[in-house]
């Protein structure tokens, strides 16, 4: 079984603009007085490949930790669209009317336009995931986060795709565990049958 790992490095992952950037700190080291080495990491939730939880733009959404998590465990499909806008006639076009969970491959560039995230958000996803540091495009993320977020969808961004083909995976993506947080980092795989 091949496994693509198409998660990014927390640390060294493009930082969305106005986020704060992370660090890891050693904490403790071995031979400097520890017998072991302890560090500590500070990061902003949405930093590399992470999910948003429908707190992040909805005032009275669900949090990481109460998320359903057959949302990020298990059959996906895998699809390139072309860089720029996914309007609703690209989605559907290459959205697949018949999947639970889809990953947009779009060289990072790819992002949903309100009337595609209407059209995405109708058909009744589980999960988008997508290349890009988000489902949006920067400065107009408001009205796309909330038509697919209230529509029961999880977003799992920040992925890297390069080497993975098109094509049916199964996926494991599941969030880090935090109460009350509004996103969580992921380590995404996936698996081919």
């Amino acid at each position: 079984m091949k496994i693509y790992d198409i998660s990014a490095d927390i640390l060294s992952a493009a930082v969305y603009p106005g986020d704060p950037e992370p660090r890891l700190e050693r904490v403790e080291t071995i031979g400097q007085g520890s017998d072991c080495n302890l560090s500590a990491l500070y990061c902003c939730l949405h930093n590399g490949t992470h999910v948003d939880a429908p707190l992040h733009f909805l005032p009275e959404g669900e949090t990481i930790d109460n998320m359903p998590l057959d949302a990020f465990l298990g059959e996906c499909r895998v699809v390139e669209v072309p860089e720029g806008p996914i309007t609703a006639r690209i989605a559907d076009e290459i959205l697949p009317a018949d999947a639970k969970r889809v990953i947009i491959k779009g060289n990072g560039a790819a992002y949903f336009s309100e009337d595609g995230a209407l059209l995405a958000a109708g058909r009744g996803y589980l999960l988008i995931g997508v290349d890009a540091a988000s489902v949006g495009i920067h400065g107009i993320q408001t009205p796309v986060h909330r038509t697919l977020l209230s529509s029961g969808t999880a977003l799992l961004e920040g992925l890297v795709l390069d080497d993975v083909p098109e094509g049916a995976y199964f996926l494991s993506a599941l969030p880090l565990r935090i109460g009350g947080a509004e996103a969580a980092p992921v380590r995404a795989v996936l698996c081919e049958f």
